[in-house]
């Protein structure tokens, strides 16, 4: 019998260092790091930790009695404890991480076994969602052991079937945790710009926003809160920041229409103002003035700074005359108008914050959305790589993908990726066809020869066992296989499209040697000159002989048999030219 070791070690949540270890004999135990202790049954001071761990693994507590093990085991389970306690969290070994993982048994049942693996997915990554902003919130940085502890306790931990899944799905609602947390600050850095833009630039209400879009549309912190954002989200803060400014401006106009009335209290007497000026109330609009005029000129009034404060001189004479009529508005009004004022302001932006908040919301779904989608079509399309290799398979025949994708993806969508995948498939067997069609139309040096048809290359295909050991004669409708799709492609139809393609490029390639050849260049455009264009250019044929021939003239013989000739010379020029001779230094 082999000698008993610890196996497995499982940290108890909420207790100072203590392990459950399991032997290779299943017999449990208990031991802590810290005090060097050990216990075959359960220790007063964690019995309440261990039967609530128990009970999330699935194991209905009870005192386990000692069994005869050696005390080795003990000591080796503190000492191999001691080692991975006092490793760093993120540099553990991956089997340490499944250890302290292994709070779960592998044999452990789902909470619901009729969900579907994409429904317990969901349903696994809300409860880890829940938890933001409580004391159990998820650090998406952190590793998967650290963090277990947290939510091992939650129903929905148990919604996977194994453990790996559950930490696969752990690390994949990491990734998406991170992607919001980023996009949630960049969406408040280019807010907050956006924000100061709006509040250093623009202080009037009459302001427009196609003003502003005009003025500051190549400005930074405008591009990039439009894109992050939209337009329509930039103007509505534009709008708010301007009925914000509004409220701000009517705020400081009453508090400077506060502080001249307070300045008109100070410096005057409404009683001695009537009685200086001879006149009683009520007063029509031209004594009003007479008497604003005298009185305004009482010391230290208009040299006061609340007096140019309080706006224009119209508004300064109403003011007056409210004032001196006992009507104006009172101080305690005003500024409970102002805090209620401040009140909605800050109503206002609690509102803004919580739309920000709903909009950021909604963007990390739907990148999560974004990304689910993305790995079913690409799971779906190592589907369709592992098991469909037949290029003329109906769609009707494809094998239906396992249960984790099923109902992932509409039909449309899979019926759109099947024909891609076909497609490929087909491509990939024309290419070989042509590489096997190139190889047998060419001569024993490697040239190819145009001229060589179906009646001579298809035989050769047919017989090269890179033809016969493939899957091209399925391809082309000439596997008598029980198995085989039909089909109306042909070996002939393929070459035919081969043929074409090749003489095309044969033309296209010798037209382009032609265009480049500078003696056919010459010699073609003086042919296409007229009589009328004819230069006075002429060839001495002999120096005692007058006689002239015009270079047109010799180029309008240049005919195809002419160049052939030329051809056949150079051929017989290159025979008698002899391998060059070596010399030695």
């Amino acid at each position: 019998m082999e000698p008993e070791r610890p196996r497995e070690k499982v940290p108890i949540p909420g207790t100072d260092g203590w392990l459950r270890v399991t032997t290779t004999h299943d017999n449990v135990f208990y031991a802590q790091k810290k005090t060097k202790r050990s216990s075959w049954t359960i220790p007063d001071e964690i019995r309440e930790q261990v039967v609530a761990l128990e009970r999330s693994l699935g194991i209905e507590p009870e005192e386990p009695s000692p069994a005869p093990v050696e005390d080795d085991v003990v000591d080796e389970a503190e000492r191999e404890a001691d080692e991975v306690e006092d490793e760093p969290p993120m540099k553990r070994s991956r089997h340490d991480q499944e250890e302290v993982a292994s709070m779960e048994p592998a044999e452990a049942a789902p909470t619901n076994p009729a969900l579907s693996f994409d429904e317990a997915k969901v349903q696994y990554m809300a409860m880890l969602t829940s938890l933001n902003g409580t004391p159990n919130e998820i650090n998406p940085m952190a590793p998967w052991d650290r963090e277990l502890p947290k939510f091992v306790r939650e129903p929905a931990y148990l919604a996977l079937p194994t453990l790996q899944d559950r930490e696969d799905v752990f690390n994949e609602w990491c990734k998406y945790r991170l992607r919001e947390k980023r996009a949630m600050a960049q969406s408040a850095s280019t807010e907050d710009a956006f924000q100061q833009l709006l509040r250093k630039h623009v202080a009037s209400t009459r302001t427009t926003f196609q003003a502003f879009h005009d003025a500051f549309q190549q400005d930074p912190r405008y591009v990039q809160f439009v894109q992050s954002s939209s337009r329509a989200r930039a103007e509505h803060l534009f709008q708010t920041w301007l009925a914000e400014l509004s409220e701000t401006k009517r705020q400081r106009a009453n508090e400077a229409e506060q502080a001249f009335l307070a300045l008109l209290q100070d410096t005057l007497s409404p009683r001695d103002v009537l009685r200086n000026a001879g006149v009683a109330l009520p007063l029509d609009k031209d004594t009003a003035t007479r008497v604003w005029a005298s009185a305004k000129k009482a010391p230290g009034l208009s040299s006061d700074a609340r007096y140019e404060a309080a706006g224009g001189a119209t508004r300064r004479f109403e003011l007056f005359v409210q004032w001196l009529e006992g009507t104006g508005p009172a101080a305690a009004p005003a500024k409970r108008s102002a805090e209620e004022r401040r009140a909605h302001a800050l109503q206002q932006r609690a509102a803004q914050v919580r739309q920000a908040q709903s909009r950021q919301a909604h963007q990390a779904r739907a990148a999560q959305s974004e990304a689910i989608a993305e790995q079913q079509v690409q799971a779906y399309e190592q589907h369709l790589v592992d098991t469909v290799r037949d290029p003329w398979l109906p769609w009707e025949h494809a094998p239906a993908p396992s249960h984790r994708l099923n109902d992932a993806l509409d039909a449309a969508t899979k019926r759109a990726l099947f024909e891609e995948h076909m497609e490929r498939l087909r491509s990939k067997r024309r290419d070989q066809l042509a590489k096997l069609f190139a190889k047998h139309a060419q001569d024993a040096r490697g040239v190819p020869l145009l001229n060589r048809g179906a009646e001579d290359i298809l035989p050769l295909v047919r017989a090269d066992e890179a033809y016969q050991h493939s899957a091209l004669p399925r391809f082309v409708g000439e596997d008598g296989g029980v198995h085989r799709v039909p089909t109306t492609v042909s070996l002939h139809a393929e070459f035919q499209a081969w043929d074409a393609w090749r003489q095309a490029q044969a033309r296209d390639a010798f037209q382009h040697m032609l265009d480049e050849n500078a003696f056919v260049d010459f010699w073609g455009r003086l042919r296409q000159a007229g009589d009328g264009a004819r230069a006075p250019v002429a060839l001495q044929e002999d120096e005692d002989d007058d006689a002239t021939v015009s270079i047109y003239d010799m180029a309008s013989q240049v005919d195809l048999d002419a160049m052939e000739s030329v051809l056949r010379w150079l051929q017989a020029h290159l025979q008698r030219l002899r391998v060059p001779k070596r010399t030695v230094r």
